[in-house]
């Protein structure tokens, strides 16, 4: 990387906006896959939201609910940073989707909802994993009925089910391919909540 391509990384991690934000390009969330994930961010009370608004507004010196390049280049003097009128415009060009001069929250937010729906995933694929290695018994990567019905029989909400429902739910929901098994990809299609 040359000089100002670390620079401007040390500018957007200033910034708040990680590492996801220092490439040549935000390959961020859009429309409305972006507005779903800041709700979800909202809604689980995550920190990176709290954060990511608190340095928004730090930066947003005359409360307009959008931040300008002076803006940025104002608040970051005041951190101590010294800048460039091309470190702000790589900044400005990142942030700045829709071009208008301004970056609105939901622009600056781009690159840490894009980081929270990543760790998400990981979850996800890591519950999976535990789930994979809790049901599949014999080891052989898959499920069957009979092992799902084993390893649900410990849950107190599953005490009452019976094992014919487990074979139906796996057969006639689950067992998407027909093989009498849950595959990883099935098991992780399952809404934790039916489990």
């Amino acid at each position: 990387k040359s000089s100002h391509d670390m620079i401007t990384t040390r500018l957007l991690l200033v910034l708040g906006l990680g590492l996801a934000a220092a490439g040549a390009a935000i390959e961020a969330l859009e429309g409305v896959e972006l507005h779903q994930t800041l709700e979800e961010m909202r809604a689980s009370e995550d920190e990176k939201y709290t954060k990511s608004h608190k340095k928004f507004k730090f930066f947003d010196a005359d409360a307009s609910d959008d931040v300008s390049r002076q803006e940025f280049e104002a608040g970051l003097k005041k951190l101590g940073y010294k800048t460039t009128g091309k470190k702000l415009d790589h900044i400005m060009k990142e942030l700045d989707v829709d071009q208008d001069g301004r970056v609105e929250f939901t622009e600056f937010l781009r690159p840490t909802a894009k980081k929270f729906k990543e760790e998400q995933e990981i979850q996800s694929g890591a519950d999976t994993d535990r789930a994979m290695e809790h049901f599949d018994r014999n080891f052989d990567g898959r499920i069957s009925a009979e092992e799902l019905f084993i390893g649900l029989t410990h849950l107190q909400r599953a005490k009452s089910l019976q094992q014919q429902e487990v074979t139906e739910f796996v057969r006639d929901y689950a067992d998407r391919d027909g093989d009498g098994y849950l595959s990883y990809e099935e098991l992780e299609g399952i809404d934790p909540e039916i489990l």
